[in-house]
């Protein structure tokens, strides 16, 4: 079995959670839907491309940073945000809002991320994102990634029992072996209802830290797990 091996480096990230408005709190790693969006960005794709993906990762530390959002009061408006901070200029607004919101952001992240998909289509990936003009993000369009790794590779079962060391990682809820875990429901894909409301597929995880034990995990071929769900 091949999959493509991905491994990311971005200075910071904000993977927010869904409803959290007051605080921009973050996932400890970008779900599902988060890497789907970046790598069909990177193929300029216009439908859904079957992939499956294995995320792991890490961070140094969690910052705290100060924003000011603006909301719109109405769904049409002729009215747009734009900062006059510092100029001297006052702007009254009758259809915006304002409200300080702090955000979570991981510093200092790595990532290694396996994806499952038809061979044509990692070699795609592959060279788009080699070949690409333009920078990757994931998370916000402000969180850029560095691509340190990008390359085809083999994945096989193993038969024995392994610790996780290095990284951290979110393993399907079918693979979990008990232990200690934090469990999510990540959106992975969604379906549009009235071509407007979109309902989000889950999938069922538990986010494992280093020293959680693995029985019979998939391995790549540089020996790193691989938890595709």
């Amino acid at each position: 079995m091949k999959v493509l091996r991905l491994k990311l480096y971005q200075e910071t990230a904000c993977y927010k959670k869904p409803f959290a408005f007051k605080v921009s709190e973050t996932y400890p790693l970008p779900p599902y839907s988060t890497v789907k969006g970046m790598l069909h960005a990177a193929l300029n794709a216009t439908s859904l491309i079957p992939m499956r993906y294995s995320i792991q990762g890490k961070y140094d530390t969690l910052m705290t940073d100060y924003q000011t959002h603006y909301f719109f009061k109405k769904s049409k408006t002729e009215e747009f945000v734009l900062t006059t901070a510092g100029l001297g200029i006052e702007r009254e607004f009758k259809d915006l809002t304002s409200m300080p919101i702090y955000m979570h952001l991981l510093y200092d992240v790595e990532l290694l991320i396996h994806v499952s998909a038809e061979e044509e289509v990692l070699h795609q990936l592959k060279e788009a994102i080699l070949s690409s003009d333009s920078h990757l993000s994931l998370g916000r369009w402000e969180d850029l990634v560095r691509v340190d790794e990008c390359d085809v590779v083999e994945v096989e079962k193993s038969n024995k029992s392994f610790v996780l060391e290095e990284y951290t990682a979110y393993v399907p809820k079918e693979q979990l072996r008990g232990g200690d875990y934090f469990p999510y429901k990540l959106n992975s894909t969604y379906r549009s209802l009235n071509g407007s409301v979109r309902v989000w597929d889950k999938i069922s995880v538990g986010y494992v830290q280093q020293g959680y034990s693995v029985k019979r995990p998939m391995l790549d071929e540089k020996g790193s797990f691989v938890f595709l769900a």
